[in-house]
């Protein structure tokens, strides 16, 4: 879906925020009020191509609800305001709190959209900055016990212990209660080895669009019952270290 739109000024080229595969895309402004053009860019990753997050992402830059200036709570109600009384509040805040409490006293969340650099940029300013060592990020509530699984299995605390392009060259791989042929559409592309060799396993208790895409190639569907990955998990571990 590229808005077919006469486009003014040079692209810019960046990735798509909204998950960790951070596909390359160039965003080209509108010469009119019409949205932004998005276009794919090669990169390791998506070569090529976005999902439907990708696609649509330059809407949020018209929406009518999108925030166009800061905000500060007068009276209990939120206040349009300039940057500098905005940022004045916060840091006046930041100095009143670490005045009574030290530098502990403030804390900064970042977000799982964020860059390395950004990330980076963010933890140097609470631990430099702000002299504080309490920093985290949304993925916290929703990949904690991952990351706890993944250090204790690869030594790493997120993501693959692997660049995804490792993928290419694998002739079975193994998916658990993953679906990512709805959730991260250019990933996929990635298992097309394993899924031409008949290598594809997922398992799952759902027939996704995943297991959809093992079958079709000859891999397996592991139609689990719902509470049985542990039994499956220790079931490979014996084979493992067993034999």
């Amino acid at each position: 879906m590229v808005h077919a739109l006469t486009t003014t000024g040079p692209p810019t080229h960046t990735h798509c925020p909204y998950c960790a595969l951070q596909c390359a895309m160039s965003v080209t402004p509108s010469a009119g009020d019409g949205p932004a053009t998005i276009t794919p860019e090669q990169f390791p990753t998506n070569r090529g191509g976005l999902c439907r997050k990708g696609w649509t992402s330059a809407g949020l830059l018209d929406h009518p609800d999108r925030l166009t200036t800061p905000l500060i709570r007068v009276d209990g109600h939120l206040r349009p305001t300039d940057w500098d009384t905005a940022l004045t509040r916060v840091s006046d805040g930041i100095r009143r709190a670490q005045a009574s409490g030290g530098p502990d006293a403030v804390a900064v969340f970042g977000g799982g959209g964020l860059t390395n650099e950004k990330a980076y940029t963010l933890g140097k300013f609470t631990r430099l900055a702000l002299g504080s060592r309490l920093v985290d990020y949304n993925g916290r509530w929703c990949m904690s016990s991952a990351a706890a699984g993944a250090n204790r299995s690869f030594g790493l605390d997120r993501g693959l212990p692997f660049p995804v392009t490792d993928l290419d060259d694998a002739r079975a791989v193994l998916l658990i209660g993953a679906n990512p042929a709805d959730t991260m559409p250019p990933f996929v592309q990635h298992l097309d080895t394993a899924a031409a060799a008949g290598g594809m396993v997922v398992a799952d208790p759902r027939l996704s669009a995943t297991a959809h895409r093992a079958v079709d190639g000859g891999g397996i569907h592991l139609r689990l019952r719902p509470g049985t990955d542990a039994a499956l998990a220790l079931g490979l571990l014996h084979v493992a270290v067993v034999g």
